[in-house]
């Protein structure tokens, strides 16, 4: 059973999503390679996750500052995995990799206050105290940001480190050439003696660390989970989501969600996202509209969402229940595997039989846009034709986007793209002819790319010579063209 692979999950927007999400620590960024969907019986761990981000929302209203100083601490917090394994190995430190292991015990005791301060109630985000961790590498209490094998560990390496100053200031004060290079084999064998007893304390300091590596790598793995929890959260905020509501059975309800990747391309160009309302059952559902009418963007939208919801994300949208899914497959005709020899048809095919594998054995959702537009037309509205009803026998939520009449069975839902239904195309034409090399964007401001709930009988907008007489295609050519729609359509 299978989520979308990488390539599509590019194509719905997955991967801006993933890019917005503010990660800090390295610990985050390995909890966020780890998200993988829910599955059917973990319905209590995702509304658990979905709690946990309400609930953190919450905090960051109710404690700016403290979260401020959370940011603030996350950053400084460093990789050190490979020195808490080398302590659970009991392999000696050096003494850069004792500072670590101080200066990041230090941070997690301040962030430890900072959370107990707040009474943030998440359970998977507890951190044991370090505070013996920080005494055993701190012994003068000063609590500094630094580390030195410290004279307060070893009588032995006080009185070496006396010896060795002396010598020192002997070497600085004597004028005799002969008796500096004595005093200076002196020093060197008093160093060799200071590096071998501070080599011993280090080996006493790393044994004493072994007993608290499990409470660090606790804490640790706890700041990846704050870090990703804490993304998912700014993530909800920044783009106003919503929490879903996790529903049993094949109901499936979308309401104003958006595309926050095609909705930041088109703010770009100074235009606005239509947002996307749907609602599913199991079975077949039929998107119909003609080209330029933004049914990729709705499937795109409502998969994107859809993911989101299983991987426990709050939704871009003003209201979202659905179930636990099996799987989700989307199949458009932008594939790599018409890159590898594959025509465009071909490759919808042997997309096509794995998702009728997924069908027959569990519940889940599939989306196809325009599929069998890479073949003949009328081969392409038996095919399609044909696989809305047979996705119409299962419980699987299935959607299928197409420009082609008569797809739609009286036991199907029926979606359609407004376009440009709704539009005085004398007033449209003119506005164009004041502005022809804007021809396209003005035709893009005013097709409506809602969709709205129609019976079965409603064909598909014909759109597509509108916009060819909008765009100033030869006028004997949409003359021709207009009497073969007036046969085609008066004939039926």
């Amino acid at each position: 059973m299978k989520f979308l692979d990488n390539e599509q999950r590019g194509q719905i927007g997955f991967s801006f999503v993933m890019d917005e999400l503010g990660i800090i620590t390295t610990y985050g960024a390995e909890e966020k390679k780890k998200l993988k969907p829910y599955k059917v019986g973990e319905s209590k761990k995702l509304q658990e996750e979905l709690n946990n981000i309400e609930n953190m929302i919450n905090h960051m209203k109710d404690y700016p500052d403290e979260f401020n100083d959370i940011v603030r601490i996350l950053h400084k917090i460093k990789d050190i995995r490979s020195t808490v394994k080398r302590i659970e190995k009991v392999e000696t430190l050096d003494e850069v990799e004792l500072y670590e292991i101080k200066y990041v015990a230090m941070l997690l005791e301040e962030l430890k206050q900072v959370l107990d301060g707040m009474t943030l109630a998440i359970d998977k985000i507890k951190l044991y105290s370090l505070e013996e961790v920080v005494d055993i590498l701190d012994p003068s209490g000063k609590r500094m940001s630094t580390f030195y094998v410290y004279e307060e560990y070893s009588e032995k390496l006080s009185e070496i480190r006396r010896l060795k100053g002396e010598k020192e200031r002997a070497i600085f004060s004597c004028n005799d050439e002969y008796e500096i290079e004595l005093l200076k084999q002196e020093r060197l064998n008093i160093v060799i003696e200071e590096e071998e007893e501070e080599l011993a304390v280090r080996k006493e300091l790393t044994l004493k660390l072994t007993s608290f590596s499990k409470a660090i790598s606790h804490n640790l793995n706890s700041v990846g989970i704050l870090d990703l929890l804490m993304a998912k959260a700014y993530l909800a905020v920044k783009y106003d989501c919503v929490k879903p509501t996790i529903v049993k059975g094949m109901d499936i309800k979308i309401v104003d969600s958006i595309n926050p990747e095609i909705e930041s391309i088109l703010k770009k160009k100074g235009k606005k996202f239509s947002p996307v309302n749907i609602e599913l059952k199991g079975g077949t559902t039929v998107i119909t509209g003609a080209n330029m009418g933004g049914k990729s963007v709705a499937l795109k939208t409502i998969v994107l969402n859809l993911f989101l919801g299983q991987m426990g994300f709050f939704v871009f949208a003003k209201e979202a229940s659905y179930p636990i899914l099996d799987f989700i497959h989307f199949v458009s005709d932008d594939m790599q595997s018409i890159s590898k020899g594959l025509s465009t048809f071909g490759a919808e095919i042997i997309k096509l039989k794995e998702v009728v594998e997924c069908v027959k054995r569990g519940d889940g959702f599939v989306a196809l846009d325009e599929f069998a537009r890479g073949t003949n037309p009328k081969e392409g509205f038996f095919l399609v034709k044909s696989l809305a009803n047979y996705l119409q026998k299962f419980n699987t939520a299935s959607i299928i986007s197409t420009h082609y009449d008569g797809v739609v069975e009286e036991s199907m839902v029926h979606y359609q793209v407004v376009g440009l239904k709704n539009i005085d195309f004398n007033k449209l034409k003119y506005k164009i002819d004041l502005n022809k090399t804007h021809s396209v964007e003005i035709i893009q401001e005013h097709m409506e790319y809602k969709l709205e709930r129609v019976s079965r009988e409603n064909k598909v907008p014909k759109d597509a010579l509108n916009i060819a007489m909008l765009l100033g295609l030869e006028s004997d050519i949409v003359e021709i063209a207009k009497t073969y729609y007036q046969e085609e359509y008066n004939g039926k």
